[in-house]
């Protein structure tokens, strides 16, 4: 029974909006990690870029 509910819901949620903004997300948050690490072994500095563009179908 959890199998098939757990099932449902990937199936669900697998639609094209939702896994483009999951993808941007983790991407987004990737990249922020990356850089406050980085920032924080050199002593501060450097602007976060972002590169949010809206999907061509």
């Amino acid at each position: 029974m959890k199998v098939l509910l757990l099932t449902a819901v990937v199936f669900s949620l697998a639609s094209c909006n939702t896994s483009i903004g999951v993808w941007r997300d983790s991407k987004a948050a990737f990249k922020w990690s990356a850089n406050k690490i980085s920032n924080a072994s050199n002593g501060g500095g450097g602007q976060y870029d972002t590169e949010y563009g809206a999907p061509v179908y």
